[in-house]
């Protein structure tokens, strides 16, 4: 299995330009060796969140050129397997999360991982379920910190891009430029505190091509359910943003009115949110399968579960 590690490249930065540091085949199947999220900077519960270096957090590793992708194409990411390291952090600081303003101080906690699960204290165990963090593509205009998620992808920090799902990007400079980061071994919807358990982790993924997908913004496939993603600098815009993408993939698959889809969504799909904490937010509409058996535009071939078994 060939295998791309951070110590070979990573970014800060999605923008139009991105260079690659390794290339793949639609179709193939590599590990991806990813820093946590703050870089290798917290090692002990000294270690705080306001002393590290804000330069060199959130690296994704890559970029990796996927040949053949093409402007209008949509970039089928599926996470094979996560594999998390033994230790992983949580921190707080002051100002940072839903309840920033009650926070007094910094404060790390080191979470050790055994046998699948979060060792919070003596007392509570906890199941692990790690998922990628930071995914993204190169982007079509303005280059952003791999802090914000968007249209592109980025810290899109949605706990659904996990084993045995994919995601769904679109497709904006040639070769794509594939680059991901952010692992947690675990992180509840909204990730309020501003901190999943963030881990080290090897990501491995299979790349597909689908040719000229019509997709705004990142979708996720589950067992279940598509994910529209929509990210903006509240919940109400990032609501609206995965809400208007999910109702538009049900009027086009469904071939139904607008109107007809909006009324649908409002009672079969469920509004969720992804993250509260980043300088974008993140939505998702979820939309089950047995309404949408697969994309509008994608080939029948595709239909199904995302990701070999």
């Amino acid at each position: 299995m060939r295998r791309v590690t951070y110590r070979e490249g990573q970014i800060f930065a999605f923008g139009p330009d991105l260079k690659p540091i390794a290339s793949m085949d639609p179709g193939e199947t590599i590990d991806v060796l990813c820093q946590d999220s703050c870089g290798e900077q917290i090692h002990s519960e000294a270690d705080l969140l306001t002393k590290i270096d804000l330069d060199h957090v959130n690296g994704a590793t890559g970029p990796i050129e996927v040949r053949g992708a093409r402007p209008g194409d949509a970039l089928r990411v599926g996470i094979v397997d996560i594999r998390v390291e033994k230790e992983g952090y949580l921190g707080i600081e002051p100002k940072l999360g839903v309840l920033g303003d009650r926070v007094p101080e910094a404060k790390t906690r080191i979470v050790p991982v055994r046998n699948g699960l979060a060792i919070f204290d003596k007392d509570l165990r906890i199941p692990v379920r790690p998922h990628v963090g930071t995914i993204g593509v190169a982007t079509a205009g303005p280059t952003l910190s791999t802090f914000y998620p968007a249209d592109h992808g980025g810290n899109l920090d949605t706990k659904e891009i996990a084993k045995g799902n994919a995601v769904y990007l679109p497709v904006a400079q040639p070769g794509a430029q594939l680059a991901i980061g952010d692992i947690h071994a675990l992180m509840a919807d909204g990730e309020v505190c501003v901190t999943g358990i963030e881990i080290m982790g090897t990501v491995r993924l299979r790349a597909d091509l689908i040719p000229q997908l019509r997709l705004n913004r990142p979708v996720v496939e589950t067992r279940d359910a598509w994910l529209a993603l929509g990210s903006a600098p509240t919940l109400d815009e990032a609501a609206r943003l995965a809400t208007a993408d999910g109702v538009d993939l049900l009027a086009r698959g469904r071939g139904m009115d607008w109107t007809d889809a909006y009324m649908l969504a409002s009672i079969a799909c469920d509004l969720r949110i992804s993250q509260d904490v980043d300088p974008n937010r993140t939505c998702k509409l979820a939309i089950p399968k047995r309404l949408l058996p697969r994309l509008p535009g994608m080939p029948a071939r595709a239909r199904g579960r995302p990701v070999p078994r």
